[in-house]
């Protein structure tokens, strides 16, 4: 046990065991304590899979996205072998990004000093290299990561000897199959962005329950889909969580479902929603320990007419901004840590509960506890 560690961040194991037995929230502490962010970043984010883009950016041999896993820039290559490949977004030199946003490039280079990098990482040239004593290329290769992919998006681990991703989430691809949640076959439509003014933890928790459905979303998710006790439906798994409900029969929008809502949260920080209509993956990034951006990539079935789905899409955009404005309220209220602790119901924020036992979890894991 790292008894030094623990004292730093001011944890008591036997504690937080108890506060989680109980059906108690983390620590409020644990939401804005910049110890604890640093902390679940160097524990969780470094050794995790993440959503890092559409696949379907990365067709061509010489396509790059860029995206971040936590704190962890992060860019992955179609390279000249056909394979993905993916590197910390970090030059050799003196850190500069390699690439600061997505697209197509025969070679990689460093806009800081025109370290320039093949598709597979390797050092290509370093201009004045050649005037070095015992500078040798093949020691500054950009640092690897893993890569992987499911359905139409790529995932990252900063971890290059991280197992697969279904390797690591085994519950993942059965649940994703048995809910039909294939939209290889549906066409990108747009990105919604969102900067989230709450701790990571809040964002995730709050997509977590539809418990807030009825009060928060009354007008937009809760009135197209059916938010009541006993039909919306959680499956809580290791490191996967799962919410399915029916469409609302009372729905007074002009848009209406007659399929299945579809959810799968994947630990730590990523998220695929889908229906008969449109998909999106979600993307949650720590920012700071109290803020946290998110992006949310719309695909819809083809076929559909644009006023029909913009009118949907927008549904699901209120549905957020509505969420973004919810923890703008509550993290005042952790931050002043009056409160110490909140009392879930387990009846209704089960996900909730199994969340705070991965980030625990994760904690005893690197604390040796």
């Amino acid at each position: 046990m790292n008894t030094a560690e623990l004292d730093r961040l001011g944890i008591d194991p036997a504690a937080v065991e108890a506060a989680l037995d109980a059906d108690f929230t983390f620590p409020a502490r644990w939401y804005s304590d910049p110890a604890i962010y640093d902390f679940e970043l160097d524990s969780i984010f470094t050794r995790s899979w993440v959503i890092a883009g559409p696949l379907a950016k990365l067709e061509n041999i010489g396509d790059h996205i860029v995206c971040r896993a936590g704190h962890v820039p992060i860019l992955v290559t179609r390279a000249r072998d056909g394979e993905l490949h993916g590197f910390v977004n970090v030059c050799r030199h003196r850190a500069y990004p390699v690439a600061t946003s997505d697209g197509c490039r025969k070679l990689l280079q460093c806009a800081y000093h025109a370290w320039t990098y093949e598709l597979d990482g390797r050092l290509n040239r370093a201009p004045r290299a050649e005037a070095e004593p015992g500078f040798d290329k093949a020691d500054f290769s950009l640092v690897p990561v893993s890569v992987d992919t499911w359905g139409p998006l790529v995932w990252v681990n900063p971890d290059p000897a991280a197992p697969p991703l279904r390797e690591a989430y085994p519950g993942f691809a059965p649940l994703a199959a048995e809910h039909g949640m294939d939209f290889s076959g549906y066409t990108y439509h747009s990105r919604f962005s969102y900067q989230i003014p709450a701790n990571w933890k809040v964002w995730v928790e709050n997509a977590s329950e539809c418990y807030h459905c009825p009060t928060i979303h009354a007008t937009s998710f809760s009135d197209a889909w059916d938010t009541s006790h006993g039909t919306y439906t959680y499956v809580d798994q290791e490191r996967i969580l799962g919410q399915f409900t029916q469409p609302n029969p009372k729905a007074t929008g002009t848009v209406r479902a007659t399929e299945e809502f579809r959810y799968i949260f994947v630990w730590p920080s990523s998220f695929v929603v889908m229906d008969e209509y449109v998909a999106f993956p979600g993307m949650i990034t720590p920012t700071g320990p109290e803020t946290c951006d998110f992006h949310a990539d719309f695909y819809v079935r083809p076929g559909l007419e644009q006023s029909f789905v913009d009118d949907w899409v927008e549904m699901y955009n209120r549905t957020l901004t509505e969420d973004a404005h919810a923890v703008l309220v509550q993290q005042p209220g952790l931050r002043s840590k009056m409160v110490p602790h909140g009392r879930l119901m387990p009846g209704s924020e089960s996900a909730i509960s199994r969340f705070h036992r991965m980030v625990w979890e994760s904690f005893k894991e690197s604390l040796g506890t």
